[in-house]
């Protein structure tokens, strides 16, 4: 993943950045006294929110974002992808964090069935994906280029400002055979329980 950071630094301060965490903060704040694993965790913004408050482990595969990351709380922090993930031990977390990682990686699926793994009995996964729609209309409108929001209609791999190639997934046929289910879409982001442990 050839990542653009000074791109991403400065979409965290624009005020869309922000917002966005802001977000992400006000559904993640009831969370308190669970294990929690996050997984590309960046700059570990949500990592060190939610270390105040639980035990947290992040795993960031870019050494570049691993050394740039906030720390105000304690949480342990891992550099690795799947390869580390399939070494954790079964039924490891009540809740697992993964926000706008599998757009970037070659099989999802692959990655969901490691959290259906790690997840403890009634864990759950909060999971950010790309909105399809919203780039769709964004590469349309503001973009006036009809031509890529074929593409993107195509499920073709397309590029984003900061982290490069991503490919649009569903959720749905990525959890099929696995003990989860979707439980809940809000706006910015999907929650999945385990449905079978």
């Amino acid at each position: 993943m050839p990542a653009n950071l000074q791109a991403y630094k400065a979409h965290l301060q624009a005020p869309w950045g922000k917002l966005q965490y802001d977000i992400v903060f006000a559904f993640l704040e009831s969370l308190r006294g669970q294990k929690i694993l996050d997984f590309g965790s960046g700059f570990g913004i949500v990592a060190d929110f939610l270390a105040k408050n639980n035990q947290v482990t992040a795993i960031e595969l870019s050494p570049e974002m691993i050394a740039e990351r906030k720390q105000n709380f304690y949480y342990e922090q891992l550099q690795g992808s799947l390869d580390l993930l399939q070494q954790l031990p079964d039924q490891s977390f009540d809740v697992i964090i993964c926000h706008n990682v599998l757009e970037y990686v070659s099989d999802p699926a692959l990655y969901l069935a490691e959290f259906s793994r790690l997840l403890k009995k009634d864990g759950k996964i909060s999971l950010v994906k790309h909105h399809e729609v919203g780039r769709i209309m964004h590469t349309v409108v503001f973009e006036n280029d009809p031509e890529k929001a074929q593409q993107l209609l195509a499920g073709q791999e397309y590029q984003t400002h900061s982290m490069g190639a991503a490919k649009v997934y569903q959720i749905k046929e990525m959890i099929s055979g696995l003990p989860l289910e979707v439980e809940d879409y809000q706006g910015l982001r999907i929650f999945l329980r385990a449905a079978i442990q």
